[in-house]
């Protein structure tokens, strides 16, 4: 009877499967939810949002994707941020316009055209940010809030020193040292090295190359420590070694002669909520590990926060001077590689 029962069974459950398959229904009655995407940086002439609407429906999404309305709130949705002191006083209710941008490539989603919500209105870093998003249509409302990263320094080089002295026989280790910067939590350091080649037609090249150090995550956010990254001067030469020369032999035969020029250093900074995302939006560290997702976004999907950038520029704005390599560096540049980088005068 067991026996029989098995059998059965067997027979029963395909017809089951083919049952719920034909009569389940994926696709559920519309509902809103928003996916915003937006970073804030007081030294921006221009902040971009990026707010979009979840889609859903019969058929192949790709095929939704292509549409624009499929995804576009378009102008139903009024958009604000809303600025406030340290005493939660509201200063300014900023409103962001629509603005199409038409730089996106080819891919799963309509382009080159793309919608944006954008302001041109001067930020605070002392204050505090409340995104507000409303559907016109619904009143359903989307929210989030945001400090802004507070500007910091350079402490080695200092704001007085005019080369970085990378003399490739001194084999101490050195480094580039900066304060922490208030609501800074991610950081990456990176030296942009500039120079121009004299090319056998006769043409002038410029071009840079970016020494990039590993980022750095701090416990706190204070800004009441100092940040350092560590090299040794032999670094910087096996980095021009291996990023200088043209991979193509005829490019780099045809480079006659090479000249230094200047450097730029900066460091670029996240607040606190996008670490977090990009933490849970990173590779696992485990075959089974089960990343969890991360949204700082009431009533929607996505991230809201703040990034910046700062550069060894003491007299900015405007910009009146830049870091050079010492002659000693330059000079070993010349006689200790084959870069073709004439020797300082």
């Amino acid at each position: 009877m067991k026996k029989l029962f098995r059998l059965l069974f067997l027979f029963i459950l395909p017809a089951i499967l083919v049952s719920c398959e034909t009569d389940f229904n994926v696709i559920a009655d519309y509902k809103e939810v928003a996916i915003v995407y937006g970073l804030l940086n007081q030294n921006d002439s221009i902040h971009y949002l990026r707010i979009n609407k979840a889609f859903l429906g019969n058929g192949n999404a790709l095929t939704y994707a292509q549409v624009a309305d499929s995804s576009s709130f378009g102008a139903n949705i009024k958009v604000v941020l809303i600025e406030s002191n340290v005493n939660n006083v509201v200063l300014d209710s900023i409103v962001f316009d629509t603005i199409t941008l038409y730089n996106k490539e080819p891919g799963d989603f309509y382009s080159p055209g793309q919608l944006f919500y954008a302001s041109t209105a001067k930020l605070n870093e002392n204050n505090l940010y409340e995104l507000k998003i409303r559907s016109k249509k619904s009143n359903y409302v989307v929210s989030s809030k945001t400090s802004l990263v507070h500007d910091f320094a350079f402490s080695t080089p200092s704001s007085g020193a005019q080369s970085l002295n990378f003399k490739r026989s001194y084999t101490q280790q050195m480094k580039f040292i900066w304060q922490n910067a208030l609501n800074g939590k991610r950081y990456q350091f990176a030296m942009h090295y500039n120079f121009k080649e004299l090319g056998s037609s006769g043409d002038t090249t410029y071009r840079t190359v970016d020494w990039v150090f590993p980022e750095q995550v701090t416990e706190k956010t204070d800004g009441d420590f100092k940040i350092d990254v560590p090299y040794t001067n032999e670094d910087f030469f096996k980095m021009c070694e291996s990023k200088i020369p043209y991979t193509d032999a005829a490019a780099e035969s045809a480079v006659l002669k090479r000249f230094s020029s200047t450097c730029d250093l900066e460091v670029a900074v996240v607040g606190d909520e996008f670490n977090t995302y990009l933490d849970a939006n990173g590779p696992s560290t485990g075959v089974l590990m089960e990343k969890p997702s991360y949204s700082n976004i009431t009533n929607g999907i996505g991230l809201f926060s703040c990034k910046y950038q700062m550069h060894w520029h003491p007299e900015v704005p405007p910009l009146t001077r830049m870091l050079t390599l010492s002659a000693e560096t330059i000079l070993d540049l010349a006689t200790t590689t084959n870069l073709k980088f004439v020797k300082p005068n």
